[in-house]
């Protein structure tokens, strides 16, 4: 039952770092998996048959959604988008509770009030940088030659752990990182269209497609194994005061789902605009407006529903072993 539990929350931990503004971590949280997972990168060698049953069933999991997430999150980003936020607005709003309930009882002080406010701002930011800078970082272009820029799959491995950061702090989006420095799309794009080649029998990328899922897959791990160390040492010492800013980082990135520049480029093709993102959604814009709001409450709801129900089998449980 716990492998199946743990595999369920490593593929929402996948689907949630692949769309820009979900944060893996705060899926982690939502799924409370998140300390077991920090406990387990951090006593990897002290305990290592526990750290490998918490961490084989999340990972693979992650692998299991991210695989076909590249393919479908890439035409959704192309045809319904709107849509597509929605319903990851929907499960964060309605999942917020569970995150909350982890300073229940505690009235928040200034200084709370403060991280509060600049989790959310922070995470707000990020998504302006991305709208501000998105057209102007042509990294698509290194991409599309990577035999000449070997160069790039060094550069690999800093971004890798910047994404991990994210990944690793609930409420930041790795993927909302990568947009902001602009290697979202090429990373998706280039391994999708070399994945698709060799699937198709033609193996000239292949050299180009495991390089950088290597490189990009290192940095991820070094930032991973470094950031949960320094978030250990936040949640033994300053437990309260760090979910407290984790909050803010949610709620900010429920924002951003609507503002950052891949959802912005979909706002300015509806207004009739011409951007650089190959943009063609299937509905007209009222009609999908209209259907992602339901989709939210709909999805808000059922969330909410499944946290008072986890909360409900859970009670038992605690009072058994008091």
């Amino acid at each position: 039952m716990r492998f199946l539990k743990r595999l369920l929350a490593g593929m929402g931990i996948g689907v949630g770092a692949a769309i820009p503004g979900v944060s893996g971590a705060a899926i982690a949280v939502i799924f409370r998996v998140y300390e077991d997972i920090i406990d387990a990168v951090n006593n990897f060698r002290k305990k290592f048959g526990y750290s490998i049953l918490v961490l084989i069933p999340i990972l693979l999991g992650i692998v299991l959604a991210v695989i076909p997430c590249i393919y479908l999150f890439s035409l959704a980003f192309e045809h319904l988008m709107f849509v597509l936020i929605c319903i990851f607005a929907g499960f964060l709003i309605g999942s917020f509770p569970s995150i909350t309930e982890k300073v229940k009882g505690i009235k928040p002080n200034k200084l709370q009030i403060a991280l509060i406010i600049t989790g959310a701002l922070f995470v707000i930011v990020l998504g302006v940088l991305s709208v501000v800078f998105g057209d102007k970082i042509n990294i698509g272009g290194l991409f599309a030659n990577i035999n000449s820029n070997w160069w790039l799959y060094l550069v690999l491995i800093p971004v890798g752990v910047l994404a991990a950061v994210a990944l690793t702090v609930p409420g930041l989006s790795g993927s909302l990182i990568l947009l902001v420095i602009g290697f979202y799309r090429p990373l998706v794009d280039s391994v999708k269209g070399w994945g698709s080649m060799c699937i198709h029998g033609d193996w000239s990328m292949i050299g180009p497609l495991l390089g950088v899922i290597g490189c990009f897959g290192l940095g991820c791990l070094i930032g991973v194994v470094l950031v949960s160390k320094v978030m250990t040492l936040l949640l033994k010492k300053f437990r309260d005061n760090t979910f407290f800013t984790i909050i803010g980082f949610i709620a900010g990135s429920i924002v951003v789902l609507f503002f950052n520049y891949q959802i912005f480029n979909y706002y300015l093709h509806w207004a009739g605009r011409t951007t650089l993102e190959v943009i063609n959604p299937v509905l007209p814009m009222w009609l999908e407006m209209l259907i992602g709001f339901i989709v939210l409450g709909v999805c808000a709801v059922g969330s909410y529903m499944l946290v008072r129900l986890e909360r409900k089998n859970r009670k038992p449980k605690e009072q058994e072993q008091e």
